[in-house]
């Protein structure tokens, strides 16, 4: 009974991670997207995709690199509302995988030996 608890967690804890890194991802997305087009950058769609797909932040990088002699061209309240809630949706994602992560190292942790069963 313990151990199909603590496969039930790894398991939960695995399917948080991948939603919280995958919700993480389209919000970087949509907030870069929104950012690139008030600055006036062609493609916005495609810087979108440049930054939220590159492995190691190399992607925002290079967006950061990319938009750095574009100043800011017009930012309406709508579109600076949308990308302080992205922000926050972007932080609610990181603590879906911190949680899941720890999940998955819980129900590990006996099967090291490191803690006793449940």
């Amino acid at each position: 009974m313990e151990l199909l608890i603590l496969q039930a967690a790894g398991i939960i804890g695995a399917a948080a991670v991948i939603v919280g890194a995958g919700f993480c991802t389209w919000q970087l997305y949509q907030l870069i997207r929104t950012d690139a087009a008030c600055r006036g950058l062609k493609h916005p769609g495609l810087w979108g995709v440049i930054g939220a797909g590159g492995n190691q932040s190399s992607g925002v990088l290079l967006y950061l690199i990319g938009r750095r002699n574009h100043p800011v061209v017009s930012v309406s309240p709508e579109q600076k509302q949308e990308m302080n809630k992205r922000k926050k949706k972007i932080a609610i994602g990181l603590i879906f995988i911190a949680a899941g992560a720890i999940c998955c190292i819980w129900s590990f942790l006996p099967i090291y030996g490191l803690v006793p069963a449940v």
